[in-house]
């Protein structure tokens, strides 16, 4: 058995030249997301996410790791692609109201094959992740309500788990 790649902390524009070749040559990468945007599928705390070289063509619902902005503005983001507009992507959070400015392709680094959430390591392409991305896309209009329907669905669910 092989020993497991060793975890460093460090910030990702730090390490995205490596993050790059390893993506080209056609391996993953690994790392674990910050901030609350992803919630309720990934959190900061412990949450890791394995990307792939982006596929010639990407399809709405797919999660991907982008750089949104330019110059000393620019900024690492994993959202969900929610719309594609010509040669525009539009990418939202499964936690935010609003969707990102849109990017072009080639600001695509790589996109989501699996993820490890509290403790389970889940595939995208299982089935009930099919239909939460389905459920993400679907909402985007009408993002408060389904983030206040998801939040009290999820706390009926812990009070019918702890009886």
């Amino acid at each position: 058995m092989g020993a497991s790649p060793k975890k460093i902390n460090t910030e990702l524009a730090a390490v995205i030249g490596v993050m790059l070749e390893k993506l080209e040559s056609g391996g993953s990468v690994a790392f674990s997301p910050k901030g609350v945007s992803m919630l309720p599928m990934l959190r900061a705390s412990g949450d890791t996410v394995t990307l792939v070289k982006p596929p010639a063509r990407l399809k709405k619902g797919m999660v991907a790791l982008f750089v949104s902005g330019e110059g000393a503005e620019s900024k690492f983001v994993l959202h969900r692609l929610v719309r594609i507009r010509g040669e525009e992507l539009v990418f939202c959070g499964d936690n935010r109201l609003e969707c990102d400015e849109p990017v072009k392709r080639d600001a695509v680094i790589g996109v989501l094959t699996e993820y490890e959430s509290r403790g389970k390591r889940r595939s995208v392409r299982a089935p009930w992740y099919r239909l939460y991305s389905f459920w993400m896309r679907a909402t985007v209009p009408s993002k408060r309500l389904a983030i206040g329907l998801q939040n009290g669905v999820y706390r009926i669910w812990k009070r019918l788990k702890r009886k």
